[in-house]
């Protein structure tokens, strides 16, 4: 079973065609195919194993099968392990597969198609006040921020939502703006573990002082603490975020934190993550380097994880907001770039192996293809026109300091233009978390898509209207995903059975 692995992982990595080799031919057959066919199941593992959000519009024209056909095609395919698991971890697209399947294995997206209410799968928390970067790719408005006097009400607010949460949701601490700026973040972060709830934080560590800590200890409580990086030295620290003396005082406020975390809770996770941009494609290898400084500081463990991800364009690569940014960068990375970024990769494992190699390290969407040596296309996008009219609160919202719930993440920005228009309410003494939601979706309400609004999306809220569309049109089409060629999809109704069936392979976590 190995040796077959490796034979179509080696496959499934080249550019797909109808000249399907006999040694793949083979194994297709032998588990369950039907010889006529072989070449049209090629076609959906290799496509979908590729392309998660391929539909079965498209793989019927591709093969020129029946509707009738591929439903019985794809029973064929359900009924093999090995098969599925080609289809979901044997491809460049197994990244995304590691977001689509707990998405569609919560029932969330089955209740988004059908205007049922589930409490949203993930609540971004965005309690920041201000920020005291301007990061060139950063969609907030920089000239504004929050009232102070808010803050001991949007801890009550926040409370409020800790305390009627399920099991079966989490939620992400970050912005919006910076979280440290909140005079009320340990108190916030200790309510929700009080809660029950695992709680993950990413900040600049601009106001990660050992002070900051002392005035704040609920930050120990926390089970991840992942730094934003914006640079490998002063210079390229500067050019993102135009803040002198930032990377100092970072690079020092991660090592002293690391040394509490080490006394007070070495349980908590502690890691970087790094925005590839055109600016600072060579500057990969250099991550290592900055790491090892660090870890060699602290007595005890050091910088656990690193995750590097690629710019999904919400300001770099969008249509002007209309607002004046102090620092605006711009564009996507080249296709030259991102070939530049194999032999870069290549360079930074090399470099990990010798002086880190217990740092984990998370690659993006697109950028696993490329630390693998494939020269695939950028982050999978969609544009404005194809966001969905009523969003899908069941999955995600993002909810500030004012109690305001946003539909995307990329909207959560005070004041930012065009973001209100994503706002479905605000959250005050007699109108809850849940209200908001519930109106929103029993009320079927509508928003109109502009061409330019996919710039209040991040790569999440892109993956899951991709998937949701793609659900919409499966259906539409007579072949829902409980009829599609992948069993992970298949999402028994919870009310009618009391329980969801996973598929194979069960729920898997990012």
């Amino acid at each position: 079973m190995s040796s077959n692995l490796q034979i179509f992982q080696s496959w499934l990595y080249k550019e797909y065609s109808d000249d399907v080799p006999n040694d793949i031919i083979n194994v297709i057959e032998n588990e369950g195919i039907p010889k006529r066919w072989v070449t049209s199941a090629s076609r959906i593992i290799h496509r979908l194993s590729e392309k998660p959000w391929y539909t079965q519009k498209e793989i019927i024209q591709e093969t020129n099968l029946s509707k009738d056909e591929i439903i019985k095609l794809n029973v064929a395919i359900r009924n093999s392990e090995f098969l599925q698991n080609l289809i979901i971890n044997g491809g460049i697209g197994k990244k995304y597969w590691k977001t689509i399947i707990p998405l569609i294995s919560s029932n969330s997206v089955n209740n988004v198609l059908n205007y049922k209410y589930n409490f949203p799968i993930r609540v971004g928390i965005y309690p920041g006040i201000s920020c005291m970067f301007y990061c060139g790719f950063c969609g907030r408005n920089q000239q504004a921020r929050y009232r102070s006097n808010i803050q001991s009400e949007s801890l009550e607010m926040f409370k409020d939502i800790f305390e009627v949460m399920p099991k079966t949701s989490t939620i992400s601490i970050s912005g919006g703006l910076e979280p440290l700026t909140h005079s009320k973040i340990g108190e916030i972060i200790s309510i929700a573990k009080s809660c029950g709830i695992r709680v993950p934080l990413i900040t600049n560590a601009n106001n990660l002082t050992n002070g900051f800590v002392e005035k704040h200890p609920g930050i120990l409580e926390l089970d991840s603490l992942r730094v934003s990086l914006y640079g490998i030295d002063e210079e390229s620290t500067y050019l993102v975020t135009r803040k002198k003396g930032a990377y100092s005082l970072v690079k020092n406020n991660i090592i002293n934190f690391l040394k509490l975390r080490n006394k007070s809770n070495p349980d908590l996770k502690v890691g970087l993550n790094y925005i590839v941009i055109p600016e600072n494609v060579d500057h990969v290898p250099k991550l290592i380097d900055y790491i090892a400084e660090v870890n060699n500081n602290v007595d005890g463990s050091g910088i656990d994880f690193i995750t590097i991800r690629e710019d999904f364009g919400s300001v770099t690569d969008a249509i002007s907001d209309g607002i004046e940014r102090i620092h605006e960068l711009d564009g996507f990375l080249s296709a030259a770039d991102r070939k530049n970024l194999i032999d870069t990769f290549k360079e930074f494992n090399r470099k990990k192996e010798i002086q880190c190699p217990t740092v984990k390290v998370d690659f993006g969407y697109a950028l696993v293809q490329i630390n693998e040596g494939i020269l695939g296309d950028q982050i999978k996008m969609v544009s404005g026109t194809d966001m969905r009219k009523s969003a899908y609160p069941q999955v995600s919202v993002a909810v500030d300091s004012y109690g305001d719930v946003f539909l995307y993440r990329e909207a959560g920005f005070l004041d930012r233009p065009g973001n209100d228009k994503f706002i479905i309410g605000r959250i005050t003494k007699e109108k809850s978390l849940e209200d908001i939601v519930m109106d929103f979706i029993n009320n079927k309400t509508e928003i109109e898509p502009h061409v330019n609004d996919a710039r209040f999306m991040d790569a999440f809220d892109h993956l899951a209207t991709i998937l949701i569309n793609q659900a919409q049109d499966d259906k539409d089409l007579g072949i829902p995903f409980k009829l599609g060629p992948v069993s992970a999809r298949n999402v028994i109704d919870i009310e009618k059975t009391g329980q969801k069936k996973n598929g194979l392979f069960g729920t898997i976590h990012q």
